[in-house]
């Protein structure tokens, strides 16, 4: 199998990391993964036996995530005496202040990589004065973005076009293809979904419909893949809160304000697949949803 040749980081929280691992392996790419909220082997150990409950079957043994166990480091400079990486794919909805210590580290140790940054809830223009390198590119970094064919991709203000360039053909090189667009807060696609997820989950707060229904009547009325509730469950309540908060601190506007619901879900923890419960209940990973509303 050819590969890039690249080395690739991918820091984040631990089940963006599994999928951009399970991309990558796929592929043949030496790469590694970092989450910051992981600060040793026996952290590491007991974070991959709770993503196992929620995103495997009950049948499934660790093994299937046990293989990624030797890529994991627990901070950049674990990096040091081994060949720096030559690629960053940042998958944190963290806000950049937060992040930013961690990168300062990785770009001290790598300082020529690209950074691919997942830029849902900033720019990639904060992320390029944050690091002081206008080569930054953002993207479209929701979960699942491995399998959706195509990604968003933009720019930092000042990134050279060789950058961008290079960033289309490595992501063409893992089967991925991508569409050029500007750098705002939610690119295109993210922006839209989290806007008709925030309405659905105000219908339910209204008691317009329950959550069953209305995740019917989109996918007969408008043929979408996926229920807007079920897909929320699936991307995470907590991230389209963040996204909506940080559409509604760029813009001010009414429209990009988070439903009151979404955010008490967040708060008792009920955000979606990986804690088996959101706006439906689910007893494994990628069950159907019930249809009791939660």
């Amino acid at each position: 199998m050819a590969t890039t040749g690249e080395r690739f980081l991918i820091y984040g929280d631990l089940a963006a990391l599994v999928e951009g691992a399970e991309l990558l392996e796929r592929h043949g790419e030496h790469f590694l993964l970092l989450d910051p909220a992981i600060s040793n082997r026996k952290a590491l150990s007991h974070a991959l036996q709770s993503y196992n409950r929620w995103y495997t079957s009950s049948t499934t043994n660790n093994s299937s995530l046990a293989r990624f166990e030797e890529r994991f480091i627990f901070h950049p400079a674990d990096i040091l005496g081994e060949e720096p990486p030559t690629v960053i794919i940042g998958l944190s909805l963290a806000p950049i202040e937060h992040q930013l210590p961690h990168w300062q580290h990785i770009k001290e140790i790598a300082p020529d990589a690209q950074w691919i940054i997942s830029t849902l809830a900033f720019t990639a223009t904060a992320v390029s004065h944050a690091l002081s390198t206008p080569a930054v590119i953002g993207f479209n970094g929701m979960p699942g973005w491995t399998v959706l064919g195509s990604v968003e991709l933009t720019c930092a203000l000042g990134c050279p076009v060789e950058v961008l360039k290079r960033t289309q053909e490595l992501l063409a090189s893992l089967g991925i293809t991508t569409e050029h667009v500007e750098d705002r807060i939610g690119l295109v696609l993210p922006r839209i979904l989290t806007m008709l997820i925030n309405e659905a989950a105000f219908a339910v707060m209204e008691r317009i419909a329950s959550p069953a229904d209305i995740d019917r009547a989109v996918k007969l009325g408008v043929n979408y893949p996926h229920g807007l509730l079920e897909w929320a469950d699936r991307l995470g309540l907590e991230r389209i809160v963040r996204i909506l908060d940080a559409l509604y601190e760029e813009y001010r506007e009414p429209r990009y304000r988070a439903c009151p619901l979404l955010r008490q879900y967040v708060r008792a923890q009920w955000t979606g697949v990986d804690r088996g419960k959101g706006f439906f209940t689910y007893q494994s990973a990628y069950n159907a949803a019930t249809d009791s509303p939660a």
